[in-house]
């Protein structure tokens, strides 16, 4: 039965005033997640530069980046707020982080990229340590006893594993709203970054430069493919696929300017 309660509710957030929604979910983290509404609210007290995590410079920008691994939010975070911001949360976790009139009112966008690109540089990423011993010690029990990547994801990649570590989870779980209320306000992408980044920087009247770090050193990720291991990867992230517009080498890319992220529209 506590199985079915999740949906319910959030079926039931879907049916109020988006003010209303959001203000309900935002007073049950603070009333019964307390000590997680605390930290957050700490991070964004907290001033701190470079490889830091603080929520101040959103509040300061009035505006929320939500960071997908492996599509540039390292350099995008340090351009644009001098540190690492929220880290990997996702938009829900932001919607119970910030009050709702603030969720209301800031610019709220994301850095997305082509799912088969992506899991290539997430797996390298991790086959060479990642950023920390976390990183390290999961991949050491999850990927280096696979000889190839070819072998990695016609063994490993399945839905289910997919989600059990954030570099290989769907883009879609970070930046939709489950309750499909509200939408990021852009989605900007990888695969033209310079040009989207620039928007994002004159939305926050920032004069900055986007910095390379993570560069990934591996050659055309379609190389890593045959057949088989690309309809895998179409298979597990269909509905990145799909809610994005990307195809296997972007040549039709269909950028997400009217996509059913939530209730509301994405724009780009």
């Amino acid at each position: 039965m506590a199985r079915q309660q999740a949906p319910l509710k959030t079926s039931l957030y879907a049916l109020l005033p988006c003010k209303v929604g959001l203000t309900l979910r935002w007073n049950a983290n603070r009333l019964l997640r307390q000590s997680s509404y605390t930290e957050s609210q700490y991070l964004r007290l907290r001033r701190c530069h470079g490889d830091s995590y603080s929520l101040r410079p959103f509040d300061q920008t009035q505006s929320i980046f939500v960071h997908i691994p492996k599509c540039a939010g390292i350099s995008v975070n340090k351009a644009l707020y001098g540190n690492l911001a929220g880290g990997h949360k996702t938009f829900n976790q932001y919607l119970t982080i910030f009050e709702p009139k603030l969720i209301l009112n800031y610019f709220k966008f994301t850095i997305v990229r082509n799912p088969w690109d992506r899991l290539v540089s997430a797996y390298h990423f991790l086959q060479k340590g990642g950023a920390n011993s976390t990183d390290l010690q999961w991949a050491n029990r999850h990927i280096a006893d696979y000889s190839s990547f070819e072998q990695f994801v016609k063994q490993w990649l399945t839905p289910e594993n997919a989600r059990s570590w954030y570099h290989f989870r769907p883009q879609s779980d970070f930046i939709i709203d489950s309750s499909a209320q509200i939408s990021l306000d852009y989605i900007g992408y990888f695969e033209t970054l310079e040009q989207d980044f620039a928007y994002i920087a004159s939305r926050l009247n920032k004069d900055v430069q986007l910095a390379k770090t993570n560069k990934s050193q591996h050659v055309d990720y379609r190389s890593y493919y045959n057949d088989e291991t690309r309809a895998i990867v179409a298979d597990v992230y269909a509905k990145d696929i799909a809610l994005l517009g990307y195809n296997f080498d972007n040549s039709q890319i269909v950028r997400a300017s009217a996509a059913p992220i939530t209730g509301g529209t994405a724009h780009v």
